[in-house]
Formats: structure tokens, sequence, C-alpha cells
């Protein structure tokens, strides 16, 4: 499994800050989603392409996490009923119940969590690299 996001985009604003990075205050902006695939985002009436930004694999299409699902009270009963419609096999149907648990479950992002007209919290230090912090939307 991939290290904590937080942690590695610290990471990476630390190697840009390093003497070798540029140098300088970071701002916070916020962007509009133009574009999910690939990703473009409209800054300050701007539109910046994907080689821009860095960003949360947990934004991205497909992302994977394992996750372990406390379902001490959870538990679901379940009858399945099968048949096979070709007679040759007898078509006589099959059939099982029981309880369904579910302990551990890996989550897969079936789509892009990012769409077109999203706001993104973005930080900058120089308005050409951007670290898209997360997805936002407006309070009340």
């Amino acid at each position: 499994m991939r290290e904590d996001p937080y942690s590695e985009m610290i990471g990476l604003m630390r190697e840009a800050g390093g003497p070798k990075g540029p140098v300088g205050p970071a701002h916070l902006r916020l962007g509009t989603v133009v574009s999910a695939d690939p990703l473009a985002v409209d800054v300050a009436g701007t539109p910046q392409e994907a080689a821009r930004f860095y960003i949360s694999h947990r934004l991205v299409k497909e992302h994977q996490e394992l996750l372990r699902l406390d379902c001490a009270d959870v538990a679901e009963r379940y009858s399945l009923s099968v048949s096979c419609p070709i007679s040759a096999h007898g078509g006589s149907p099959a059939s099982s119940s029981g309880t369904l648990y579910t302990p551990r479950c890996v989550a897969t992002q079936a789509e892009p969590v990012l769409k077109p007209g999203d706001e993104v919290l973005l930080l900058t230090e120089d308005d050409q690299i951007f670290f898209v912090i997360d997805k936002v939307v407006k309070a009340g």
C-alpha cells in the first residue's frame, strides 16, 4: 500500500522548498476543474494543464485502498437460488442461505473524484507548479 498521501505531499513540498527548489512564500489558490482526464484546472482565469499539478492519489480514478470494516454489529442474512436454463443439466434449482460477514474489503475509486466545475484548493509558491490539496465545497 502506498504512503499516506498527505505525508507524501509534505515530502514533495519539502523537496520543492529545498536549496534547488523555488524560494518564496506559499499561496493558497482556488481553482475550478475544467477537465478531469486529462486534468486541467482554471486558476485565476488561466487554464493550467496536468503537467503543472501534483495531486493526491485519493482523488484519482482506480485508486485502491484496503479497508478494515468493523462489522461486529452488522450481519445480513441472504438467500440465493440458482438454476440452469439448459434442460440437459436437469434444470433443478440449487439454493443456499446463511449469514454474510465482511470484515475486510478493498475499495476502488470507480471514477475520478474531480469533475468539471468542481472547485479545488491549491497550494503554490510560484503559480507555475500547484499542489491539489483537495476538492472543496462552499459551506451553506
